[in-house]
């Protein structure tokens, strides 16, 4: 899973390549990046993806897409998750819990079809599509729906969950032999991700409260969503139960929580409060970033916000969740000793310590293991399974998962009693 946005891209040819490897090694551990389709999106990957048709706003759809059709995300199959699709893939939640003594329960978990809030999730770089742009083509075994399962359908349970497919920038583009070094690419994946929300805003939401995810690729283009379509929109602005973006730079001044990537959405101060940010970058605890690490650096005197969601909860110990089918820990190998599983995930309760840290340049959610006697495989939590300069990005989200979930309940539950 990697940022559009970090300092990959300008290494030399050699070091490109080496990345590639590397993260073709980490995907073999993972699981979350499946080869998929060819370079052509079919006739729907041409021209404009948006058409405006009259726009003549009423009190009763008081929203700034009014009108909006779009040629892609008005089709089913562009898609991955959404609540009224037969094959909604954010369903099938159930997990088995295993707990500090290794003792294995199921518990079932189902997907919450009612939920007065909203959910939009964008997910990380994942596509080994060929091309500086995947396709729009996807399958459940796709690199792209394993990691919408991994990252994002257990918030399924606190929301109604909307998650597109979208012509994102591939690995290829990132790391390849000609890497994307402009800006086309990455527009091309931020006008699809920005044409499917203005669908989902003018087609499903009726008004509802909604709450943004995304990571990595999806949390950079989420948050120049944000900058540019909400923040100085009132009745979007209104309608923001929270953002939760992962491994991308969310900046304010030093000391302030607010005022860098966002003028109105602040970092969030509590569990109750709503139209503010949660977001972090995650590195092992006993080894901080070094310098040159991608995630959590400082930019032009401005710092990177870290929120931890664990603290707002007044928790002890993060809840950790990992996907069966597409493991995000390094060693992978840990679930061997469950056996066959009959869920998509297992939970590890009050597994983790987590906390926001700080250098002189950057700033981070330090991951170490809850003390106590504990007999669970946790250390591939704390695997830098890229390198140093990555620190635990691929699990940025999975750390506490559960913790997240029960954020967007508790966000939730406040927007609605506004």
């Amino acid at each position: 899973m990697i940022s559009t946005r970090t300092d990959p891209a300008s290494a030399p040819p050699s070091l490109r390549r080496a990345l590639i490897r590397g993260v073709a090694v980490a995907v073999l551990l993972v699981g979350v990046v499946a080869c998929s389709g060819d370079d052509g999106g079919g006739d729907d990957a041409a021209g404009s993806t948006t058409t405006e048709t009259g726009s003549t706003t009423t009190e009763a759809v008081p929203d700034p897409y009014h009108g909006h059709t779009s040629t892609i995300y008005g089709l089913d199959e562009r898609w991955i998750c959404r609540p009224d699709l037969d094959d909604d893939q954010c369903r099938d939640l159930d997990v088995t819990v295993v707990d500090a003594t290794g003792t294995v329960t199921v518990e079932e978990r189902e997907a919450d079809l009612d939920a007065p809030i909203d959910c939009f999730y964008v997910y990380p770089t994942v596509s080994a599509d060929p091309g500086v742009n995947s396709d729009l083509e996807w399958t459940p075994d796709d690199g792209e729906a394993l990691t919408v399962v991994a990252q994002a359908a257990q918030y399924a349970r606190s929301c109604r969950m909307y998650a597109p497919v979208y012509r994102q920038v591939t690995l290829a583009g990132l790391f390849g032999d000609e890497p994307e070094t402009g800006g086309s690419a990455r527009d091309t994946a931020y006008e699809d991700v920005l044409d499917a929300w203005r669908t989902y805003v003018s087609t499903w939401n009726e008004g509802r409260g909604v709450v943004l995810i995304g990571h990595s690729q999806g949390a950079g283009i989420l948050t120049r969503l944000v900058a540019e379509e909400i923040d100085d929109e009132p009745l979007l602005l209104d309608r923001l139960v929270a953002a939760h973006l992962f491994g991308a730079s969310v900046l304010a001044p030093p000391g302030e929580v607010v005022g860098g990537s966002f003028d109105q959405v602040p970092a969030c101060t509590s569990a109750d409060e709503v139209g503010c940010v949660v977001t972090w970058s995650s590195y092992p605890a006993d080894r901080p970033p070094v310098a040159g690490a991608f995630f959590g650096r400082q930019t032009e005197g401005r710092r990177v916000l870290c929120v931890d969601a664990v603290g707002l909860l007044g928790e002890d110990h993060a809840d950790a969740i990992v996907p069966v089918e597409a493991p995000l820990i390094g060693n992978a190998g840990a679930l061997d000793a469950l056996g066959d599983l009959e869920t998509r995930f297992v939970s590890v309760p009050d597994a983790l310590d987590v906390s926001c840290q700080a250098t002189d340049t950057h700033d981070y959610l330090a991951i170490g293991l809850a003390p106590g006697d504990d007999i669970r495989p946790r250390d591939g939590f704390l695997e830098e399974s890229l390198g140093e300069t990555w620190g635990l990005h691929l699990v940025d989200m999975n750390v506490a998962l559960d913790d997240l979930v029960t954020l967007t309940a508790r966000q939730g539950e406040a927007f609605t009693d506004r």
